[in-house]
C-alpha cells in the first residue's frame, strides 16, 4: 500500500512506442531511472515530450518550452558548428537556428544591396547621357535660332543664357508666323516710345438721291391756243429755255429769226405751263441739285481720305474704285442735266450703289488697318508682348524637330530611370526589411554570455586543461574554442571531441535550467528531463556532471522541503535516466530516504524485446511496515574510492576527494560543511601545520585541506564559489597525504583504511 507518495504535475505515464506497449508508471516529484544500454531509456525520455506517452497532469500541463530535455537531440541542436568553421559554434538551439536565418538573410541582403548598387550605376550612366544630350540640345537650338535672335533682339529674352532660352522656347506652341508681318510690328512698337495714331477713312453715303421723275416725261397740259401751237411744234421746252436764256439780251426780238416778238409774248408763253408741270419741273431741278451735292460730298470725302498720311497697301485699289464711281456719277449727272433741258425726255441712270459699296469696302479694310494700328499705338506694352510671343512661336516652329527629338529621347531616358528607380525603391525596401529582420533575429538570440563564463569555470573545475570558450569577435553569442599555446590563446583548428562537446552541452543545459534564457533575467518554473548525460566522459567530468545534477535535484526538492530559507524552487519536477552506475549512485544516494517525494525505477527489456518500468521499493527494515525506496545501483561509492586510488591527474583527484568528503562526512555522517570546516580546520588545525627547521610555520598541508573543504561549498549559482586553489600546481602524492590526514584528524582512519584496502 502506497504511503504518503507525493504526486505533482505529471502524475501518471503510459508509454506506447518502440519497445513499449501500454507500459505505465506513476512518477513523483523527483524520479531516478536506471537501465542498461538498449533497454529503452532514451525512448522513454523522448516519449515524455513527443506524444508517445499519455500523460496525466495534476493541474494545467506545462507548455513545451518549459519542459527541458537533455539528450542527444539537445546536444546536436544546441552545440552546433557555426558557418562550418572548426572550433566555432553556438551553444543554444535557438541561437543556432537564428544564426542560420541571419546568415541566409545577410546573404540575401548582400545580393539585394549589390543589385541596388548596379541600378544606381545604371541611373548614373543615364544621367551622364542626359547631360550630354542637354548640352547638344542647347547648342542645336542656339544655332537654329541665331538669325531671328540677331534681327529681333529687343523682343526676345535670355539671349545670353542658353538653358533659360531653351526652357522658355519649350513653353510656346509652334506657329508658322509671317516674319514680314512680325517684322513690321517689331519696327513699329520698338521704333520709339511714342507711336502716332491716324484718323479713319470717311465712308461714302451708301446710296445716291433718287426720283421717280427721272424716267417720267414732264410736259404741260395747258389749253390756250399758244400752248396748243407750241405743243404742236413739240418744242415747248426749247422755246421756254431760249426765252429764259436770251429774252433779256435780244431786245424784244426772236433770237433765232430776229423779228420783233409780240408785246404779250411772255404772257402767252406763261400760259403754256400748267401747275403740275411747274411743280414737277421745280422738283426735278431740286433733285438734280441734290444729286450733284451727293457727288460733291463723295468727292470731298475721297479728297479728305486721300490726304490721310496712313500708308496702306489698298491705296491704289481705293483710288481706282472711287474714280470708277465718280466717272459713273458724272455720266448720270450729264443725263440729268440733259433732261433738265428737255423735261419731256425719258432717261435711265446707272445704279451707283454697288460701286459705293465697293469703295466703302476698301475703305473699311483700310480702317481696320488704322484701328489695329491705333490700338497698338494706344497699348505699346501689350503690343510688344504680342510681337515677342509671335517671335517665340516662330522660333518654336523652326525648332520643332529639334525639340521633339530631344523630348522623345529624354522621355525615354526618364522612363528607363523611373523603372530602375522604382525597382531600386523596392530593393531598398527589401534591404531595409532584411536589415530589420536581421536586427530582430539578432535581438532574439538568447544571452549565453553567462553560460559561457560558467562553462569556462566548469571546464577548469572538471580538469580540462588548456582550452576555454570565448565569444567570436563580431558575432554576438557565437563562440569559438581557444587553446592555450604558451601564454596566448589561439583558435582551435579542429572540432570539439565528443567528451568536450557533451560536457559543454550539459553545462549549457544546466545554465538553461538554473537561470534565464532571456536578457530580462526572468526565471520560470520548469520540468527537467535528463537522459544519460555522461556518455564519452571520463570519471572526473562524470562526477562534475553528477554534482550539477544533484544541485538541480536539490532545487526540485525545495518544493517539498518548504524550508523558508530555500526560495529557489523553480524546478517543479525532475526525471533522471542513466545506464552509468557511478553516475546513478552519485546523483541519488542521498535521496533514498526521501520516499514521499522521490521515486526510483528500473528499466529492463525482456526476451520479446519489450521494455518494462519497475518502481524500486521495499519494506522498511526499521519498522517492518510500509515501503521505502530501494536503489537499483549500490556500488557508486566504491567506484569513487577506486578512482581516488588510480587517477594520476591532480585536478581530477581533487574532484574525487570532494565527492568522497561529501558522500561520507556530509551525506552518510550527517555533517554539514560548516561543522566539517570547524572540526577540521579549527579544532584540529595543529595536525596540518608544522614547524620548519628555521622556526617558521609550514602551512602547505593546511592550505590544501582548506581547499578540499572549500570544494564542498560549490553552490547552484557558480561552479567554484570560494575556491582559489590551483590543484594543478600540487602533485597527487601530496593531495593523497593531506586527504588521509583529514580522516585521521576526524578519527575515521578505520573507514579510510577499509575503503582503500577494499578497492585497491
Amino acid at each position: 500500500m502506497e504511503q504518503n507518495k507525493l504526486r505533482v504535475h505529471i502524475t501518471g505515464v503510459t508509454v506506447n512506442g518502440p519497445t513499449y506497449k501500454n507500459e505505465s508508471f506513476r512518477p513523483s516529484m523527483i524520479n531516478f531511472f536506471f537501465g542498461g544500454n538498449g533497454t529503452g531509456k532514451s525512448t522513454l525520455a523522448k516519449a515524455l515530450t513527443n506524444g508517445q506517452a499519455a500523460l496525466t497532469w495534476d493541474g494545467a500541463p506545462f507548455p513545451d518550452e518549459r519542459v527541458l530535455v537533455y539528450n542527444e537531440d539537445f546536444i546536436k541542436n544546441n552545440v552546433q558548428s557555426y558557418g562550418n568553421i572548426p572550433g566555432v559554434f553556438t551553444i543554444s538551439e535557438t541561437n543556432a537556428e537564428k544564426k542560420k536565418e541571419v546568415d541566409k538573410k545577410t546573404a540575401d541582403k548582400k545580393t539585394t544591396d549589390e543589385s541596388i548598387r548596379e541600378n544606381t550605376k545604371k541611373i548614373e550612366e543615364i544621367n551622364k547621357k542626359q547631360e550630354a544630350a542637354d548640352d547638344q540640345y542647347l547648342k542645336d537650338v542656339w544655332k537654329k535660332t541665331e538669325d531671328i535672335r540677331r534681327l529681333y533682339p529687343s523682343a526676345l529674352t535670355y539671349l545670353r543664357d542658353k538653358k533659360k532660352f531653351a526652357t522658355k522656347l519649350e513653353t510656346y506652341e509652334p506657329k508658322n508666323v509671317d516674319l514680314e508681318e512680325v517684322g513690321k510690328l517689331y519696327d513699329t512698337v520698338y521704333a520709339s516710345e511714342s507711336v502716332p495714331t491716324y484718323q479713319e477713312y470717311r465712308m461714302l453715303s451708301a446710296t445716291m438721291p433718287s426720283s421717280d421723275l427721272i424716267s417720267k416725261p414732264i410736259i404741260s397740259r395747258s389749253n390756250t391756243e399758244f400752248a396748243k401751237f407750241v405743243r404742236a411744234l413739240g418744242n415747248l421746252d426749247w422755246v421756254t429755255q431760249g426765252h429764259r436764256k436770251f429774252h433779256d439780251k435780244a431786245d424784244g426780238k426772236c433770237p433765232y429769226c430776229q423779228q420783233l416778238l409780240p408785246i404779250d409774248f411772255s404772257e402767252n408763253l406763261a400760259t403754256c405751263y400748267d401747275e403740275q408741270y411747274i411743280k414737277e419741273r421745280e422738283e426735278f431741278s431740286a433733285f438734280v441739285s441734290s444729286y450733284m451735292d451727293a457727288l460733291i460730298s463723295a468727292g470731298g470725302n475721297f479728297s479728305t481720305n486721300r490726304q490721310n498720311s496712313w500708308v496702306t497697301p489698298h491705296d491704289d485699289e481705293y483710288k481706282d474704285k472711287y474714280e470708277l464711281f465718280a466717272q459713273k456719277g458724272k455720266a448720270n449727272l450729264a443725263l440729268l442735266q440733259q433732261k433738265e433741258q428737255n423735261l419731256a425726255d425719258e432717261i435711265e441712270l446707272e445704279d451707283l450703289s454697288p460701286l459705293i459699296a465697293e469703295v466703302n469696302a476698301v475703305a473699311e479694310e483700310i480702317n481696320q488697318e488704322i484701328k489695329k494700328h491705333n490700338e497698338m499705338a494706344n497699348n505699346i506694352p501689350a503690343e510688344k508682348m504680342k510681337c515677342s510671343d509671335m517671335l517665340w512661336e516662330r522660333l518654336a516652329y523652326d525648332c520643332f524637330g529639334i525639340i521633339s527629338e530631344y523630348k522623345q529621347k529624354s522621355r525615354s531616358r526618364i522612363t528607363e530611370k523611373t523603372v530602375i528607380a522604382k525597382e531600386n525603391e523596392s530593393l531598398k525596401d527589401l534591404s531595409n526589411t532584411l536589415n530589420l529582420e536581421i536586427t530582430k533575429l539578432n535581438s532574439e538570440t538568447i544571452n549565453t554570455t553567462k553560460a559561457m563564463n560558467d562553462i569556462n569555470a566548469a571546464i577548469k573545475s572538471a580538469g580540462f586543461k588548456g582550452f576555454r570558450l570565448r565569444e567570436k569577435p563580431g558575432a554576438k553569442y557565437v563562440y569559438e574554442l581557444v587553446r592555450k599555446v604558451g601564454d596566448e590563446y589561439e583558435v582551435a583548428n579542429q572540432d570539439l571531441s565528443e567528451g568536450e562537446r557533451h560536457f559543454i552541452a550539459f553545462c549549457y543545459f544546466y545554465h538553461m535550467v538554473m537561470g534565464s534564457q532571456t536578457d530580462e533575467g526572468k526565471i520560470e518554473d520548469k520540468i527537467v528531463i535528463i537522459d544519460d548525460p555522461v556518455s564519452s566522459m571520463d570519471s572526473g567530468i562524470l562526477h562534475m556532471v553528477a554534482s550539477l545534477t544533484r544541485q538541480m535535484i536539490g532545487i526540485c526538492y525545495n518544493n517539498y522541503d518548504m524550508d523558508e530559507d530555500n526560495t529557489d524552487d523553480h524546478i517543479r519536477q525532475i526525471f533522471c535516466l542513466t545506464h552509468n552506475t557511478v553516475f546513478f549512485r552519485d546523483i541519488s544516494f542521498n535521496r533514498i530516504p526521501d520516499y514521499e517525494c522521490v521515486s526510483f525505477f528500473e528499466i529492463t527489456k525482456d526476451a520479446n524485446n519489450e521494455s518494462h518500468i519497475q518502481e524500486c521499493t521495499e519494506k522498511s527494515s526499521a519498522t517492518g511496515e510500509g515501503l521505502v525506496n530501494r536503489s537499483p545501483v549500490r556500488n557508486s561509492y566504491d567506484a569513487l574510492w577506486h578512482q581516488y586510488l588510480t587517477t594520476n591527474d591532480s585536478e581530477t583527484l581533487m574532484i574525487v576527494i570532494r565527492q568522497i568528503l561529501d558522500a561520507y562526512f556530509i551525506q552518510m555522517m550527517g555533517k554539514n560543511d560548516g561543522d566539517l570546516r570547524k572540526d577540521l580546520l579549527d579544532t584540529n588545525k595543529k595536525d596540518f601545520i608544522h614547524k620548519n627547521p628555521d622556526g617558521t610555520e609550514d602551512r602547505h598541508d593546511y592550505i590544501t585541506a582548506e581547499a578540499m573543504v572549500a570544494l564542498l561549498n560549490v553552490g547552484s549559482t557558480n561552479y567554484n564559489d570560494g575556491l582559489y586553489y590551483d590543484p594543478s600546481s600540487v602533485d597527487t602524492t601530496h593531495l593523497r597525504s593531506v586527504f588521509q590526514k583529514i580522516f585521521t584528524a576526524l578519527k575515521q582512519d578505520q573507514h579510510f583504511n577499509m575503503m582503500t584496502g577494499k578497492v585497491s
